[in-house]
């Protein structure tokens, strides 16, 4: 089948860039591998990416020594410093990796389109599906951000998905996670795969590791969200990375699926995570 069009939007997860059990530890290979595999796609389709990563051993390790969350507060200043720089270096190594696989990488930190307050530049946006147009692959990333005063707050890779689709709904064609499993389970004794998710009790969350943006209940949670904006929502295991190219070239796959659909908000209730 051919690719399809429109835009894709990739979230690297944290568990796929980083060996998230070793603090500050970069899986290069596996990022090597999944760059080998949109290399193969955007060579055949040219379909535009924008990709986002999460901060897996390198923001999440020190999130977790500092103990900050997605509520904004008076964190510690060299926490918040920790955080920062963390995140700056892995995104440096993983668009090293791209570059040297022959990808063209573009960074742009959260911050360039999410100002104080939480509030998100519309135009800014739209800039990196801009970027994306023309050859360049925009690559943004989980990160602590400045709320208002002496507050602040981790904003999780998760949630920017949620953002991007929201404010590119009229170009986004499919949102893509990666993780370390093979998609969204019943629950985890079993593993039972569930293959169309549709509502968030579709799946026990109560058995499932957190973090401090939330983990696979967050990740759930935005999916839902950016399939009720009508664009259909993949979560695959970045370790096969064949199977994203299966997606992004339409193809069927293992992993699991939320359908885009507008106008459900008799779902709303159950949608809730």
């Amino acid at each position: 089948m051919v690719a399809i069009g429109g835009l894709a939007l990739i979230k690297l997860g944290g568990s796929i860039a980083t060996f998230k059990e070793k603090p500050l530890t970069f899986n290069s290979d596996g990022v090597k591998s999944i760059s080998r595999v949109l290399k193969g796609v955007v060579d055949a389709s040219g379909i535009p990416i924008i990709l986002v990563h999460g901060g897996g051993s390198f923001g999440h390790y020190y999130s977790v020594m500092y103990d900050m969350h997605s509520k904004p507060a008076g964190y510690s200043r060299e926490g918040i410093s920790r955080v920062r720089c963390s995140m700056i270096d892995l995104n440096s190594r993983i668009v090293s990796v791209m570059l040297d696989e022959g990808l063209r990488p573009y960074t742009l930190h959260p911050s360039s389109f999410i100002m104080e307050a939480k509030k998100v530049i519309d135009s800014r946006v739209r800039e990196l599906y801009e970027v994306s147009k023309h050859g360049l692959i925009p690559v943004t990333h989980g990160d602590v951000m400045h709320y208002q005063d002496d507050l602040y707050y981790i904003l999780s890779g998760d949630e920017i998905m949620s953002i991007l689709a929201e404010h590119l709904r009229d170009r986004v064609m499919v949102a893509l996670f990666t993780l370390s499993l093979d998609g969204v389970y019943k629950d985890m004794q079993s593993r039972e795969l569930i293959k169309e998710l549709r509502y968030a009790s579709d799946a026990k969350m109560d058995d499932v590791g957190m973090d401090v943006t939330g983990g696979m209940r967050r990740k759930v949670r935005e999916g839902l969200r950016i399939a009720s904006l009508g664009i259909d929502v993949w979560f695959v295991n970045g370790n096969h990375p064949e199977r994203i190219a299966d997606v992004l070239k339409g193809n069927d796959t293992i992993g699991t699926v939320i359908r885009g659909s507008r106008g459900e908000e008799s779902r709303g209730e159950d949608r809730r995570v």
